[in-house]
């Protein structure tokens, strides 16, 4: 058999997942290329800890290059142009054929659509985490307000458990802090189904972080501190800490995977794109869950997703039926301070989602502190 090459483009938890998987499946004789423009991952659950300074960036970064001992083909660069058609990606130095292709490329950031937002604090991306991290040390208190600034954005639960923390934080170090969450759903997770969503709103209360649905922000003044919302109603903060916002890269929309403004559209259980033997997962994807809800964009479905793409391109190479399907099932831990936190499981294509949130405790809190541990061991 002639050896074939799976190209994987983005070396996030999809990509470093699914070029794993592949790896150990496929003969030598096939290539298994992995590309991203950077060559260190960092673990973006913990990025909340980094927030709070209990941890750093070498804990939780991971060099790709590293992969190579696995008989994974690590390359570092900026992919420039998609030719489904061709089968064929061209890099910054190169051009490389493939027979199948997985598209992770993830989400970008940006903060251009919010006049003012490009000021704000943010721990969703390393040097975020570690710029809040600084700011707090000299913070002395005040309003503090945890800004979800458009829709979809990745990690759903990362602003609620930024709020816990946060009101925790200052809580403990006797510091005067009013917490408040503004985010564009009327309900919290909205794709984890109602019970989820009441659950949540109950734990801010009882730790006394406001919450305002519907609060879509159209511009930020840092001079004023003020936050301008779509209704016309205004709220004012001493400190922001925001999502940013977030886009499909340029990428796929020139290489026609996905609309101006869109997302990449896949089957939902194969991952399958329209295009013969390209394979798309994780952020850069959309997944229509019904009444205008999409699947989170989270590592956990990324994860999930690298598992079935990769079995069953495995499966095609090797003459046999790919037989795997994604079936929506996710999870994460919901951090809420005080050494506790929280856990949200299920099936979100289930009508209506079957999600549970549990109950904070200790428990959930040391799951994660294993959970960051033993990834980052196990694909590394």
């Amino acid at each position: 058999m002639a050896g074939k090459t799976v190209l994987i483009l983005g070396g996030g938890t999809g990509g470093v997942v699914a070029s794993n998987r592949l790896r150990r499946m496929l003969g030598k004789e096939h290539r298994v290329v992995l590309v991203d423009r950077s060559p260190l991952y960092t673990f973006a659950p913990s990025y909340p800890w980094v927030m709070l300074g209990r941890r750093d960036a070498r804990r939780i970064t991971r060099d790709l290059r590293t992969l190579s001992k696995k008989g994974i083909e690590f390359v570092t660069s900026e992919v420039i142009e998609l030719r489904p058609a061709d089968k064929k990606v061209t890099l910054e130095k190169e051009e490389i054929a493939y027979d199948y292709l997985i598209v992770a490329l993830g989400a970008l950031y940006s903060a251009e659509e919010v006049p003012g937002l490009e000021r704000a604090y943010t721990f969703y991306h390393l040097d975020g985490a570690e710029g809040l991290r600084d700011r707090l040390t000299e913070f002395r208190g005040g309003r503090i307000a945890v800004l979800v600034s458009g829709l979809p954005y990745k990690c759903p639960p990362a602003p609620y458990e930024g709020a816990f923390l946060l009101e925790d934080y200052f809580r403990r170090g006797r510091l005067e802090a009013d917490v408040h969450l503004y985010t564009p759903e009327t309900t919290p997770l909205r794709a984890a189904g109602e019970h989820v969503g009441q659950a949540l709103l109950e734990m801010l209360a009882q730790r006394g972080i406001g919450f305002s649905g519907g609060a879509q922000v159209q511009s930020v003044d840092q001079t004023a501190r003020t936050m301008h919302f779509a209704d016309g109603s205004e709220a004012s903060f001493d400190l922001l800490v925001a999502t940013p916002v977030h886009r499909a890269p340029d990428v796929v929309k020139r290489g026609g995977l996905a609309p101006e403004g869109g997302w990449i559209a896949v089957d939902r259980e194969t991952l399958a794109t329209p295009f013969e033997d390209v394979y798309a997962i994780g952020d850069a994807t959309v997944i229509p869950l019904g009444e205008g809800i999409a699947l989170p964009k989270a590592g956990v479905f990324a994860h999930g997703e690298a598992e079935v793409v990769a079995r069953n391109i495995a499966a095609r190479i090797s003459g046999s039926a790919p037989i795997w399907a994604f079936g929506g099932q996710g999870a994460c831990f919901l951090e809420t301070g005080g050494g506790k936190g929280s856990y949200m499981s299920g099936n979100f294509f289930a009508e209506p989602p079957h999600v549970t949130l549990r109950h904070p405790s200790r428990v959930w809190h040391w799951a994660k502190l294993g959970f960051e541990r033993t990834w980052l061991w196990r694909w590394f």
